[in-house]
């Protein structure tokens, strides 16, 4: 097994959350190409130095790496551009404390409670910069960046403005001359996952419940340039049962428990709905989003 080392200091796959933030910090020394202003797209072709583009996996509030996010926060990393599918509290958490300048996604909330009162005053304020995407133009390019093209032709954005804010270009089908929209890959340079288990050379486990968009994780890891799986448990490679992402596509691995609360991990443990709706009305009385969320959720900021 060949996989890339991510950071200076260590080269075995199992890491913890102590070293997140080096991987961060590390992609920003590095000197990489990330892509240009103009687009969230990365592998577009030479441009500015803007900084590394952070996936984030999990749907809505199912598995988000919420250890990971919270250490990200604490250790204080800038403000990062981030690609998130269906977003909920890993950009709000994000956006509490600052640490996040532009966004790619498909939608950002907290399911039947609403909004997002952080990320919308970022928004509101012209503080961060959103890249407004279809969920099929989303995934058409991590599909690109999945199989080495730099863009795949789509229809996701018809209909809409959004093809046009995001500035797409069409293409002329070879065969049948229909006009479609040419979306271009979309590749992290690294992402963040949460798993229930996986071995200690990066092998990761199916879902138990293969519950709404369960898959979405694996299309954003085979996109991404760097994979880390946090995990409930890492386990003998004997245990595993359906492995869906694979060593040579993992990056890393770190195990921890609990690592997607307060979000969900289906058929493990729920969202905390009661401790979302709390944060809520806290903001909604005047505290500020982040004393809100630490008074909500202090077991997560202790990470």
């Amino acid at each position: 097994m060949s996989q890339a080392v991510t950071y200076r200091d260590a080269d075995d796959t199992v890491i913890t959350l102590d070293h997140v933030s080096r991987i961060i910090d590390n992609l920003r020394s590095t000197g990489e190409d990330h892509g240009i202003d103009a687009g969230p797209g990365v592998d577009t072709g030479p441009g500015v130095k803007n900084g590394p583009l952070v996936g984030i996996g999990g749907v809505v509030l199912r598995r988000k790496p919420m250890a990971v996010i919270a250490r990200l926060c604490r250790d204080g990393v800038a403000p990062m551009r981030v690609a998130s599918f269906l977003a909920s509290l890993d950009i709000e958490w994000l956006a509490a404390h600052r640490r996040i300048r532009e966004l790619t996604t498909g939608y950002v909330g907290l399911e039947t409670l609403g909004t997002t009162p952080a990320w919308n005053a970022l928004v509101e304020a012209g503080e961060v910069t959103v890249h407004e995407y279809s969920e099929l133009m989303f995934i058409s390019g991590l599909r690109a960046a999945g199989i080495g093209l730099p863009f795949l032709p789509s229809r996701g954005a018809a209909g809409s403005d959004l093809a046009t804010d995001a500035g797409l270009r069409t293409v002329s089908c070879p065969y049948t001359g229909e006009t479609l929209w040419a979306m271009p890959a979309l590749r992290p340079d690294v992402t963040f996952l949460h798993a229930e288990r996986a071995d200690a050379l990066g092998n990761v486990d199916a879902p138990t419940e293969r519950d709404f968009l369960w898959d979405a994780d694996a299309t954003l890891a085979r996109a991404s340039k760097r994979v880390v799986v946090s995990v409930e448990r890492i386990v003998p490679t004997a245990e595993l049962r359906q492995p869906t992402l694979f060593a040579h596509e993992v990056t890393h691995v770190l195990e921890v428990p609990n690592g997607a609360a307060p979000s969900e991990v289906p058929g493990m443990y729920g969202a905390d709905f009661a401790g979302l709706a709390a944060y809520q009305r806290s903001v909604a009385r005047g505290i500020e989003p982040l004393a809100a969320l630490r008074d909500a959720f202090p077991e997560v900021h202790a990470r």
